[in-house]
């Protein structure tokens, strides 16, 4: 039987042990790069000696990681998407299968990215390497039988979100909520004008942030509406500056060339994105990670979701009735609010005590931060969200203690063992 996390948390801590190894990784998008750094880089601080190798992007490959494959050449997002992007995906995944097979490496850390790193995944067991799944692929959402693969080929799961390490455990598979990287990273306050000074923005007027996501697909089809809105917006307050985080040097081109096509002037800036949302008096943002950055972030924000119409009639008329969970959201934090059902002042709670009362366009439910999907992803919904965060202060005042909780929410418990704790636990594993 495989330790526990207790019986051998005093040996990875104690002085003198030098752990060694060599570790792979496949973080698929732009998010996973994000979180698999942080990790790499908490582990290495404490493990110099321990090897990264895989498919990520700048981020890991700035903390220390050998890049094989960059994740821009396997990420992409509906049917469309896809297919186009079929054989580079064939491509790594060979690559990472004979990587796997090689003898090599002593752990695999997925992160998130299910529909490779699962098969990947019984890959690594096969072979006789350690498995640690970072990020839990959404079962919660969908698909919900997958778990039972998961369980299958996976030695740990870390989770980012507190309600999946009971779900995980439920089916017995080794599971521990290590927090959210971003809470770690995005601070709790700060001083709004002295940052835009250091990120070279105005203090005067007011800031609105466009996030059009980190894939090139998401940015052609969301960002054009959001210049749209934009410029609707500036008609009537024409005090107002827009700036677009960038998500990777490889989205310059597109985002500038979207840009060239519209009316607006946009700050295309390739900071942090969260510092620009903290620095940003409120904003439009493409699902996914991006979102829980503008919570955290404490941006009031619309959260804008668009798929190709193929992909979307899939989803709609097929997936959803199938294998998609009903109360189901685009939206990061309003999915975290309606499933962390045991969390006291749920965010949601607290803006319908403030008088606020979000509903889902398509369900009527109520959310923590506006949804506005497919056929409602229009210029005028969107600019009518941009009007009404600048006119209603009680607004962005309730959604900024909502936002306070759900960081409450987020935050591991002081005796949680850190990703790096479960890693050289795993090591030690594959030692004895």
């Amino acid at each position: 039987m495989p330790q526990t996390f207790n019986s051998c948390k005093e040996v990875t801590q104690s002085p003198g042990v030098d752990l060694d190894g060599s570790i792979l990784i496949l973080a698929g998008e732009a998010s996973g790069d994000y979180h698999a750094a942080a990790l790499v880089q908490d582990i290495r601080r404490r493990y110099p000696k321990i090897n990264f190798t895989g498919i990520g992007g700048e981020r890991l490959q700035a903390a220390g990681m050998k890049l094989l494959i960059h994740y821009s050449e396997i990420n992409t997002i509906g049917l469309s998407g896809g297919i186009s992007k079929l054989k580079r995906v064939m491509l790594a995944y060979r690559r990472m299968k004979s990587e796997l097979r090689s003898g090599k490496y002593d752990v695999f850390i997925p992160v998130d990215f299910p529909d490779v790193n699962i098969r990947l995944s019984g890959v690594a067991k096969q072979a006789g390497v350690k498995v640690c799944y970072y990020i839990s692929p959404q079962v919660w959402a969908w698909r919900k039988r997958r778990i039972y693969k998961i369980a299958a080929v996976v030695d740990r799961m870390m989770t980012i979100f507190p309600f999946e390490e009971k779900l995980y455990s439920s089916v017995g598979v080794q599971a521990n909520f290590v927090g959210h990287t971003m809470v770690r990273d995005i601070p709790a306050k700060v001083d709004r004008s002295t940052l835009r000074s250091e990120l070279g923005l105005s203090n005067e007027g007011w800031l609105v942030t466009l996030a059009p996501g980190s894939r090139r697909s998401e940015i052609a089809r969301v960002l054009p509406t959001m210049c749209k809105a934009a410029a609707l917006h500036l008609t009537d307050y024409p005090d107002t500056k827009f700036v677009i985080p960038l998500a990777g040097p490889h989205l310059k081109e597109p985002i500038r060339n979207i840009l060239s096509e519209s009316s607006i002037d946009a700050n295309v800036m390739a900071a942090d994105a969260a510092r620009i949302m903290m620095a940003s008096d409120y904003g439009l943002v493409t699902s996914g990670t991006a979102t829980l950055q503008a919570a955290l972030s404490g941006m009031p924000h619309a959260v804008i979701y668009k798929m190709d119409k193929f992909s979307w009639f899939l989803a709609i008329k097929i997936l959803m009735p199938l294998v998609m969970e009903p109360d189901i959201h685009v939206g990061i934090a309003n999915m975290l609010c309606i499933k962390d059902t045991e969390a006291s002042d749920n965010p949601i709670d607290i803006m319908l005590s403030k008088g606020y009362r979000i509903p889902c366009l398509g369900c009527g439910r109520p959310l923590l931060a506006p949804e506005i999907l497919q056929r409602y992803v229009t210029p005028e919904n969107l600019a009518s969200w941009l009007d009404r965060f600048r006119n209603d202060p009680n607004l962005r005042s309730a959604m900024a203690s909502a936002f306070t909780r759900l960081r409450e929410m987020l935050k591991p418990h002081p005796s949680s063992p850190s990703p790096a704790d479960l890693l050289a636990d795993l090591l030690l594993e594959k030692r004895i």
